[in-house]
């Protein structure tokens, strides 16, 4: 039997002094958060009548992480269409603001391809049901009252494509709340 030696170029792959004592070194964060593919944003919204929803418009395949819903007034429910399951009623002209999730100095210069808008209005067609769906109702009562939220976590890959997300209030009460997206980009 021939045993064969490989050596690994220690300082690249791996930390230790020593072939004997080196370990693959493994780093948390994803590997888009360094090089600057990582994006979030934290929306505010405030619903009394008419439903909010935002348009996300994507030129290239990306990666939902994240997405949380917050809610502190009244009751809230999230739903996400595909561009084929609605029509687009008015145009969306307002940019969301959509924030680099990695400031350092070391992160790789990436120019965002996403973008994000709200100020629209659309008409899901008959029969269509949300891909995704997230209810939140706070307590009634003013001395009960306290934040609630939902959240949907772990990788999901999305196509190139709009997406939509609805955000409609539950009963008679005006709500108010959070929604937090954790996206990265695959270029």
């Amino acid at each position: 039997m021939i045993k064969r030696r490989f050596t690994l170029p220690l300082p690249a792959m791996a930390n230790g002094s020593t072939e004997q004592t080196a370990r693959l070194k493994v780093e948390e964060a994803p590997v888009c958060f360094a090089e600057g593919r990582q994006f979030r944003i934290s929306y505010p919204f405030a619903i009394t009548n008419a439903a909010v929803v935002l348009k996300v418009s994507s030129p290239i395949d990306f990666i939902l992480r994240t997405q949380t819903l917050a809610v502190n007034a009244g009751g809230v429910e999230f739903n996400a269409f595909r561009d084929a399951q609605v029509t687009e009623s008015t145009p969306f002209t307002e940019a969301v603001p959509v924030f680099a999730n990695n400031f350092q100095s070391t992160a790789l210069d990436y120019t965002r391809q996403i973008d994000i808008f709200n100020g629209g209005t659309i008409t899901v067609n008959e029969g269509e049901a949300p891909v995704e769906i997230i209810r939140v109702i706070t307590a009634g009562a003013t001395a009960q009252r306290t934040t609630v939220g939902g959240a949907v976590q772990g990788l999901r890959g999305l196509a190139a494509g709009d997406y939509y997300l609805v955000f409609s209030r539950i009963g008679g009460s005006d709500a108010a709340g959070v929604y937090t997206l954790l996206f990265e980009e695959r270029p």
